[in-house]
C-alpha cells in the first residue's frame, strides 16, 4: 500500500471545488499530512492573445492575480472548517487535467481530492470534465467530492 505524503486538492472556484477543499483539509488533518491547494490558469484563446500584447513580467502577474481571487476562496472555504492543517498552494498554467497529471506523475505519493464539477459543464460535455480525466489517467489515488 502506498503511504501518502500530501493531499492535493485542485480548485476552480466553483462549490463543487470548495466542497472538496473541505473535506480534503478535513482529511489531512486527520491523518496528519499537509494539504497542497493547487489552482490551474487555462490558456484560452482570449488568454493568449491578451498575453501576445504583455511582457514576461507583466504575464506572470496576471496569472498570479487570477489564481489568487481563486485560492483565497479556497482559503476561505477551509477556514470555515476550523482545522489545523498545514497548507501549501500551487498555480500551474496549461491544461487543467494535463497539468494536474504532470504533478501526480513526478509526486506520486500524493492523494487527489477534488470536485465532481467544476466551472464550465458545457465545456466538460464536449471534451470530457477534468476529475474524469484525472480519475481515468492517474496512476494514484483520486477521491472525488460531489
Amino acid at each position: 500500500m502506498v503511504e501518502f505524503e500530501e493531499v492535493l486538492v485542485p480548485v476552480d472556484g466553483s462549490e463543487s471545488a470548495h466542497r472538496a477543499a473541505g473535506f480534503g483539509v478535513r482529511l489531512a488533518e486527520a491523518v496528519g499530512m499537509p494539504l497542497k491547494l493547487v489552482h490551474v490558469v487555462s490558456l484560452t484563446p482570449q488568454l493568449v492573445m491578451t498575453l501576445a500584447k504583455m511582457s514576461k513580467d507583466d504575464i506572470h502577474a496576471l496569472q498570479q492575480q487570477q489564481a489568487r481571487a481563486v485560492l483565497d476562496q479556497a482559503q476561505a472555504a477551509i477556514a470555515a472548517c476550523d482545522v489545523r492543517a498545514a497548507i501549501g498552494e500551487l498555480v500551474l498554467v496549461g491544461d487543467a487535467a494535463q497539468e494536474i497529471l504532470g504533478y501526480l506523475e513526478a509526486h506520486p505519493k500524493t492523494l487527489v481530492v477534488m470536485g465532481r464539477r467544476g466551472l464550465s459543464p458545457i465545456r466538460s460535455l464536449m471534451v470530457g470534465s477534468v476529475s474524469e480525466k484525472v480519475m481515468r489517467y492517474a496512476l494514484g489515488a483520486v477521491t472525488l467530492v460531489h
